[in-house]
């Protein structure tokens, strides 16, 4: 990417009666072309073009050429710093005439660079459909009626109530970076009166006993098959007390201990959270972190690359991609077990699972410390801390009862 350019251009085809013309400043960069007015209006004889200055036989030209001076100044700095025409230009003209695009990229790169891969994810997200509706947008125009215009579009667009819920939301953490940044004032927030729409009841997808063995007696190719990778995590994640795909994927040897023993545990920390989940593993899961020995170890499961580990950016991504293999594979497997409505099983189902078949016979503390849980609101949502005992009592009563039905 070159520099870019900063020139004073005198337009003459937008002269006046009184025979002045309007003085811009044209921006370029990356073959992008941007001009702003000066404010200045001069008649075409007092305009040196080639030097760039007001000829000093206007009586203001000493005045107006520190003008310029200064102005351009600004300019240089502005697309050097900016990176952008559109961005230097908006920055030239104040905070509020920034584009939403141009500061929500720079949003996503601040959320990379803090680690916060998926929230740049959901930034990006909203960004698209900010740029399909109003692609010139600028801070300035962001008021409650923009924001409910904004909603009425992705209505229009036929998007879920909960994607216009999620991107509301997005677009309110945008604003929010521009109040760090100074660049909005806090009293503007068009958020202070706009509601967001009602966040809907989820469908939460779970499965009965029964059902979890179905699927464990399907008969499939051994390890490391796609189906019995899928079928074998789903079960994994469940017995690890609905354990997320990602904290899965990234399971190692050294996050069990004496899987030799009568008592073995697992303890991870949860991605999502950072909260450290303790949890004893029955032999059902034993079983198969055994039968999953293979070169890809010290990983658990083959779901991870070499290359991905390290690079967290790569590493989630290639999360992504295989949560989304895997839920694939994982109704062609609830298919073959002859479950009702295979096409809505998912990795996520075995939490939602665990969750529903824990609180039948557990208290609401111990199935929050299992699921890693900050707080018990969460968890009666989804339907701190508490000692080990209180979880090894819930999992040893939980897991008699499935091995007995």
């Amino acid at each position: 990417m070159g520099v870019g350019s900063v020139k004073l251009v005198l337009r003459l085809q937008q002269q006046r009666e009184d025979g002045t013309c309007p003085l811009y400043v044209r921006l370029i960069k990356d073959r992008r072309v941007r001009f702003m007015s000066t404010g200045i209006r001069l008649e075409p004889r007092y305009w040196d073009g080639k030097r760039q200055r007001v000829r000093r036989s206007h009586p203001l030209a000493p005045v107006l050429n520190r003008r310029l001076e200064n102005l351009l100044l600004k300019a240089q700095a502005a697309l050097l710093e900016e990176g952008s025409a559109d961005a230097a230009k908006a920055a030239l003209k104040g905070a509020g005439h920034r584009l939403l695009l141009e500061l929500g990229r720079q949003h996503v790169q601040t959320l990379l660079e803090a680690g916060k891969y998926w929230t740049s994810v959901q930034q990006r997200s909203m960004l698209q459909k900010l740029e399909a509706w109003r692609p010139d947008a600028r801070l300035g125009d962001v008021t409650p009626g923009f924001v409910e215009d904004f909603k009425r579009w992705m209505e229009r667009a036929g998007k879920a109530p909960a994607t216009v819920r999620k991107n509301l939301q997005s677009l309110r953490r945008l604003l929010r970076f521009a109040m760090q940044q100074g660049l909005l004032d806090p009293g503007k927030d068009p958020f202070l009166t706009v509601r967001l729409p009602s966040e809907p009841v989820p469908y939460r997808r779970r499965l009965s006993w029964e059902e979890i063995e179905a699927l464990a007696r399907v008969e499939l190719p051994p390890p490391p098959a796609a189906l019995s990778r899928a079928r074998d995590a789903f079960l994994l994640a469940f017995f690890l007390a609905g354990a997320r795909f990602g904290d899965l994927a990234r399971l190692r040897t050294e996050n069990f201990q004496g899987l030799d023993g009568p008592e073995p545990w697992v303890r991870y920390r949860m991605a999502k959270t950072g909260r450290w989940v303790e949890l004893p593993v029955p032999r059902r899961a034993v079983e198969i972190v055994e039968r999953w020995r293979g070169p890809w170890r010290p990983l658990i499961f083959p779901f991870l690359r070499p290359g991905d580990l390290g690079d967290p950016v790569r590493e989630r991504r290639r999360i992504a991609s295989m949560n989304a293999a895997t839920n694939e594979a994982l109704k062609k497997v609830a298919a073959m077990a002859g479950l009702e409505h295979p096409e809505t099983l998912s990795m996520h189902v075995a939490r939602h699972s665990f969750a529903d078949l824990a609180r039948k016979i557990g208290d609401l503390y111990s199935v929050s410390k299992a699921l890693g849980h900050s707080r018990l609101a969460v968890t009666q949502r989804y339907l701190a801390e508490l000692d080990r005992q209180a979880v090894q009592e819930l999992a040893r009563r939980l897991w008699e009862r499935g091995n007995s039905s």
